[in-house]
C-alpha cells in the first residue's frame, strides 16, 4: 500500500527562502541528542547486576540511613481499599427501552398481519402471527391474536405494554428473571379473563431480561476515591542495614530499595558518550543532506518532521533495550518494519537513506557486528521497496516474504564465508528471520493506519473508502446531480492515466476528481449537465454577472461541503485548485458585450488558489479537457489532439501552473494520455443494419459493432 507524499508546499510557505529549516535543525540536533543518549547511557542502569527474580550472590546493606516513599507497598494498599469498594449497579436505561420498543414492534407486526386481507383464513394469520418473533408464540397465543376483534385487541395490546413498563421500571438482577417471569400473570388486571391474561402473559414474558448494570464510571470513581483515601507507604533503612540477604530472592520491593539507595546507577563512560555522540551526530548530518538534496518538501511539513525523527528515536530505544545481552534476538529485531513505515507514510527513498542509518545504529548496538548491519541493511531497503506504491494488504505480506528471504540470504553469505558447520545454529537464526520478515509487515500493517491520521496523513485504505460509491457524497452527488457524478467518474480515469504516466499519485488525483464537483450539490440546476431540459437554462434570465457568480460558488460551497463531510485536507485543498484563477469567460464576454465599458474581470473569476501540487494541475487539466471533449462534435483524432494541445496552451499562458512543479515534458505525456484515452472513449460506431435488413451470408465478412 502507499500514501499521499512529497507533495509540493503551499504557495504561501514557498514565498521564503529556507522555510522551516530552523525547525527541523532543531529535531535533527535533539533527535541526534537523544541517540546519543540511548546509545552511551544503560537504560536499565545497575551496580549491581541483579534483577528481579535472581538470587543474590552477596548480601546487600545500605550505605546511608534513607527514608522513602515506596510506590510498590504504596500502590498494594491502594490496590486492596479499591478492591473493597462495592460495584455500583444502576438500571439499564438501554435495556428497558430496546424491550419495550421490542414489545411495541411485535404488537405493530400483529396488527399488519391482522390487517393483511390476503390473509382472510384464521388459520394463514395464526402461523403467520406464531412466526413473528422467535420462539414462536404458543399455538394458543397465535389463535387467539388472529381471532380476536380489534377492540379487544386494542385492549389486550395497552394491558401488555403496561404490565412490561411496570416490570422493568425495578431492578432485574440475573438470578431474579425467572422469579419475575413466573410474577407475570400476578400483575395482569383481575378483570381480565383467563385466555386474555394467558395472551398477556405469553407476550409480556418473553421480554423480561435482566436491566441492571454496573456503572463502570461510578465504580471507577469510588475505586479512586479509596485509592486516594490511603496514605503514601514509607519505607526505612538504617545505615548498614540489609537490603538484599546472600542467597534471598530477588523480588520487586528489593530492587525498588536499591534504586532508592541509587546502587544500581552505573558510573558514566564519557569516551563511550563521545563515541555514541560523534556516530549520531554524523549519521543525522548525512540524513539531513539526503533530505535536503532529494526530498526537500519534507521540511514544509513539521508534523512529518516529527513523525521521521520519532520512528528513528523508538527503534533506537528497542534495539538498546533488547539486544544488548540478546545476542540471537538481533535477527528477529523487527527494523524492517521503520522502513517499510517511512515508505508508506513518507517517501521510498528516504525509507531507504533511514533504513541505512537504522542498520549502522543495531550493528553498533549489537556490538560493531558487520553480519548484523548487512542484514539489517538488505531487509530495510528490500522492506522499503516492497511496499512502495502499493494499493493491496497483500503487499504488506509479500514484502515481509522478501524480507525474510533476502535477510535469510544475506546470512547465508556470511555463514559459508565463516566455513561454518553449525547447522543447528543455522536453522536457528534462518527461523528468526523468517519471523523478522513477518513480524515487520504485522507492525507496518497495525501501525501505519494509527500514524497516519495522527500526523495528519493521508493513507491508500483512506482513498479508497473514499472512492466507495457507497460514500454519502458520492451517492448524493449520483442522484442529485447525475450529470455532474458522470463528468467526475470521467474526470477521474482521465486524471488517474495522466497521473500515472508522469509518476504522480493516481489514487489521490482519481479521488480527488470524484469530488471536485461536489459544491454543484447546492444548485445542480445551474449547470448544464444535469439540466435535463436543455430548453430550460436558468442563465437564460440571469445577467452574467449573476450567472458568474452562481457557477464561481460551486468552488466554495464544495470546501464547506468537503469540511462537512470531514473530507481529508488533501482533497479539500484540490477543489478550489482545479479551477485555479482563472476566468469564466463565457459570462465575461457576454458582459463585455452587452456594454461599453470597461468589465472588472475579477467579478469573473475563480478564488483560486492555483494547483499548488501536480494531481492539483493534472485535475484541472483533465476536468478542462473532458468537459470540452463532451461538448465537441468532431471526435476525430485530429480534432482531440488539437483540443487538448489548445487546452494546455491556455493553461500554461494564464500561469496556472506556476506554483506546482509540472514540467514540459510531464505535460507532453499528460496530453498523449488524454488523447488516447479520449480516442477510445469517442471511437466511430459502426451502426446497426435497419430491423428486416438481410444478415450477411457465409460468403460476406462479418463486422462486430461496437457497443
Amino acid at each position: 500500500m502507499r500514501l499521499v507524499h512529497k507533495t509540493a508546499p503551499p504557495a504561501a510557505t514557498r514565498s521564503g527562502p529556507r522555510p522551516r529549516v530552523g525547525f527541523a535543525v532543531g529535531v535533527g540536533v535533539l533527535t541526534a541528542v537523544l541517540l546519543t543518549v540511548v546509545l552511551s547511557v544503560d537504560l536499565l542502569p545497575r551496580v549491581y547486576d541483579v534483577k528481579e527474580g535472581d538470587v543474590a550472590a552477596v548480601a546487600i546493606k545500605a550505605p546511608r540511613a534513607i527514608t522513602y516513599i515506596s510506590q510498590i507497598r504504596t500502590r498494594q494498599a491502594r490496590d486492596a481499599a479499591a478492591a473493597q469498594v462495592p460495584p455500583v449497579i444502576e438500571l439499564n436505561r438501554d435495556v428497558i427501552a430496546q424491550q419495550t420498543r421490542g414489545l411495541a414492534d411485535l404488537i405493530q407486526a400483529i396488527n399488519v398481519v391482522r390487517g393483511d386481507t390476503t390473509r382472510p383464513d384464521l388459520n394463514t394469520r395464526q402461523q403467520a402471527i406464531a412466526q413473528l418473533v422467535t420462539p414462536p408464540l404458543s399455538d394458543t397465543t397465535a389463535r387467539a391474536l388472529a381471532s380476536l376483534d380489534d377492540y379487544h385487541w386494542s385492549t389486550i395490546a395497552n394491558e401488555a405494554q403496561r404490565v412490561l413498563q411496570d416490570i422493568m421500571k425495578d431492578r432485574i438482577p440475573d438470578s431474579g428473571v425467572d422469579e419475575v417471569r413466573n410474577d407475570v400473570p400476578l400483575r395482569v388486571s383481575p378483570f381480565f379473563s383467563d385466555a386474555d391474561r394467558a395472551v398477556v402473559v405469553d407476550l409480556v414474558q418473553r421480554f423480561i431480561l435482566v436491566n441492571q448494570v454496573m456503572n463502570a464510571d461510578a465504580t471507577a470513581r469510588a475505586q479512586q476515591d479509596a485509592r486516594e483515601a490511603v496514605a503514601p507507604v514509607e519505607q526505612t533503612y538504617a545505615r548498614g542495614q540489609t537490603v538484599v540477604r546472600d542467597g534471598q530472592v530477588v523480588g520487586p520491593l528489593e530492587i525498588e530499595a536499591l534504586e532508592a539507595l541509587g546502587l544500581r546507577n552505573p558510573e558514566v563512560d564519557w569516551q563511550g558518550v563521545a563515541a555514541a555522540a560523534l556516530l549520531s551526530f554524523t549519521l543525522m548530518g548525512v540524513l539531513a543532506a539526503f533530505i535536503w538534496n532529494f526530498d526537500r518538501p519534507l521540511l514544509y511539513r513539521d508534523r512529518r518532521v516529527g513523525l521521521l525523527a520519532g520512528l528513528i528515536v523508538i527503534a533506537t530505544v528497542a534495539a538498546r533495550m533488547i539486544i544488548p545481552g540478546h545476542p540471537l534476538w538481533a535477527y528477529i529485531f523487527p527494523l524492517p518494519a521503520v522502513s517499510m513505515l517511512v515508505a508508506i507514510l513518507l517517501d521510498a527513498q528516504l525509507a531507504v537513506a533511514v533504513g541505512i542509518m537504522l542498520s549502522i545504529l543495531l550493528a553498533w548496538i549489537a556490538g560493531a557486528s558487520l553480519e548484523i548491519g548487512v542484514i539489517a541493511l538488505v531487509g530495510t531497503m528490500v522492506g522499503a521497496l516492497a511496499v512502495w506504491r502499493k494499493e493491496r494488504l497483500i503487499a504488506y505480506f509479500v514484502a515481509g516474504g522478501a524480507v525474510g528471504l533476502v535477510m535469510l540470504a544475506a546470512y547465508g553469505a556470511f555463514f559459508l564465508a565463516g566455513r561454518s558447520d553449525d547447522y543447528g545454529m543455522l536453522s536457528i537464526v534462518a527461523f528468526e528471520l523468517v519471523v523478522n520478515g513477518v513480524l515487520s509487515s504485522l507492525l507496518a500493517v497495525g501501525s501505519f493506519a494509527v500514524l497516519g491520521r495522527m500526523f495528519g496523513i493521508l493513507t491508500t485504505v483512506q482513498l479508497l473508502e473514499l472512492a466507495n460509491p457507497t460514500q454519502p457524497l458520492l451517492r448524493r452527488l449520483l442522484m442529485e446531480a447525475p450529470g455532474t457524478y458522470h463528468h467526475s467518474i470521467m474526470v477521474g480515469n482521465l486524471a488517474e492515466r495522466a497521473a500515472e504516466v508522469i509518476g504522480a499519485d493516481s489514487l489521490l488525483v482519481r479521488v480527488a476528481a470524484y469530488y471536485h464537483d461536489i459544491g454543484k450539490l447546492e444548485r445542480p440546476w445551474a449547470f448544464i449537465e444535469n439540466q435535463a431540459d436543455t430548453n430550460a437554462n436558468v442563465h437564460d434570465t440571469l445577467d452574467p454577472q449573476a450567472s458568474a457568480q452562481v457557477i464561481a460558488a460551486h468552488v466554495t460551497d464544495g470546501v464547506k461541503l468537503a469540511e462537512k463531510y470531514a473530507l481529508p485536507p488533501r482533497i479539500r485543498e484540490m477543489i478550489p485548485e482545479h479551477h485555479g484563477t482563472r476566468t469564466i469567460s463565457f459570462f465575461y464576454q457576454q458582459a463585455a458585450e452587452r456594454t461599453s465599458e470597461t468589465v472588472d474581470a475579477a467579478l469573473f473569476t475563480y478564488p483560486g488558489p492555483r494547483p499548488q501540487s501536480r494531481e492539483a494541475a493534472i485535475l484541472m487539466l483533465s476536468d478542462s479537457t473532458e468537459a470540452a471533449a463532451r461538448a465537441a462534435r468532431d471526435h476525430s483524432r485530429e480534432a482531440i489532439e488539437q483540443l487538448v494541445e489548445r487546452i494546455i496552451h491556455q493553461r500554461l499562458e494564464e500561469g496556472q501552473f506556476d506554483d506546482c512543479n509540472l514540467t514540459l515534458r510531464d505535460l507532453t505525456r499528460i496530453k498523449q494520455s488524454f488523447v488516447t484515452l479520449l480516442t477510445g472513449i469517442y471511437h466511430p460506431r459502426i451502426p446497426y443494419p435497419p430491423a428486416g435488413e438481410v444478415r450477411p451470408g457465409p460468403s460476406q465478412p462479418h463486422i462486430a459493432a461496437s457497443a
